[in-house]
């Protein structure tokens, strides 16, 4: 199974609007949101909250005004996929279902997993901007941005694949951070995409080849929640916290 994950930093409404008449896929999707977007309300997408969670925000803040944002997901996946043990708990007893915030790149056979917390975890399979990153973070590898390999993988084995793309990078088509970085303030200042876009292979190039692949192969990408319910065999609710036999402090998030 795939599934599409879109992260949705530095999209506003109408960038937003833009992505959906620009990119084009089968089958569903989740989008990790940073703010509502009213062109997502549609049948085939699962909305989840996309909270930013660094060192000068109240975290407790920010994760409640996902919440109440977003009060119909069972999803979560905050921006730099900051994660925890604590955090788990607090997901899980705040209605969540699954957390995706770790990545498995490129491995076969993924399988989600659920924390002794309470949450499922569903691993990310790949990841636009580690994978054009890559040299940054792991200067040894031979092993190029945006390699078929990838594709074959998750279109030819078992497991749950779940693609995360950033529709900026998939505008713009970026083929490498430092590219990346000469456009970005542009692009939020509103510049028409046309003057802005990469030309050669980049981020959209791989994505479109993922598309055409899937196609052949009739599949379509599912939300993450469908694909957890169908590899579990049956629908996941949240955990009802009046059971619990203890009570969570949040005090113990340490923020």
């Amino acid at each position: 199974m795939i599934s599409f994950s879109f992260d949705t930093d530095h999209m506003n409404e109408a960038r937003m609007a833009e992505f959906l008449a620009e990119v084009a896929w089968s089958g569903g999707a989740t989008f990790f949101c940073t703010q509502p977007y009213k062109c997502l309300n549609q049948e085939s997408f699962e909305l989840a909250p996309h909270p930013f969670l660094t060192g000068n925000r109240n975290w407790l803040d920010e994760l409640r005004i996902k919440r109440a944002e977003f009060p119909n997901a069972v999803g979560w996946r905050s921006h730099s996929c900051v994660f925890s043990h604590t955090l788990a708990e607090w997901i899980s007893c705040n209605g969540y279902v699954y957390a995706s915030t770790h990545d498995s790149f490129g491995l076969r056979g993924i399988r989600p997993h659920r924390h002794l917390w309470g949450v499922w975890h569903v691993p990310i399979y790949y990841m636009d901007n580690l994978d054009f990153s890559r040299h940054r973070f792991c200067p040894e590898t031979k092993q190029k941005p945006f390699d078929r390999s990838l594709i074959e993988t998750a279109c030819g084995h078992d497991g749950v694949y779940v693609f995360d793309f950033h529709p900026i990078h998939l505008l713009l088509n970026t083929p490498s951070p430092e590219w990346y970085l000469t456009r970005r303030d542009d692009f939020l200042a509103g510049e028409r995409l046309a003057t802005l876009r990469f030309d050669g292979y980049g981020a959209r190039s791989f994505f479109d080849e993922l598309v055409c692949a899937m196609r052949t192969a009739a599949g379509e990408s599912l939300p993450i929640i469908k694909a957890l319910n169908a590899f579990v065999g049956q629908e996941i609710r949240p955990r009802d916290i009046n059971t619990l036999s203890y009570k969570f402090e949040e005090t113990r998030l340490g923020l």
